[in-house]
């Protein structure tokens, strides 16, 4: 920070508003930051708030899918049978990235944990 010390007030304000429950103090040009023991509560936070990351992920590429799907029936010119295999084809790409994203909240909630 010595190099820009202008930054200094917007480092530390960013640091406090991470929600890394971190507490910043300055000296000068030079920040120092206690980082305090990861306890078993803030571990279970952070794994619902995974959880909670999750559930709007799923809900936003749903909607998506929603938005295509609802788009291919309302073209003009298109099958019946077209518009069909485009919905099969939509609803399969949006449950490989929910399936994705479901593997990785159990991986991070597996580290979060501590379990295996």
């Amino acid at each position: 920070m010595s190099i820009f010390p202008q930054a200094i007030p917007a480092a530390l304000n960013a640091i406090q508003k991470s929600g890394m429950n971190l507490n910043p103090q300055q000296d000068g040009t030079t920040l120092f930051i206690p980082i305090p023991k990861v306890t078993k509560e803030h571990r279970e936070n952070l794994a619902k708030n995974a959880k909670m990351l999750f559930v709007k992920s799923k809900d936003s590429i749903r909607d998506i899918q929603m938005k295509y799907i609802k788009q291919t029936k309302r073209k003009d010119g298109v099958s019946q049978d077209l518009s069909r295999n485009v919905e099969a084809q939509l609803i399969a790409i949006a449950d490989s990235y929910i399936s994705e994203a479901e593997q990785i909240l159990e991986n991070k909630q597996k580290e979060l944990l501590g379990t295996d």
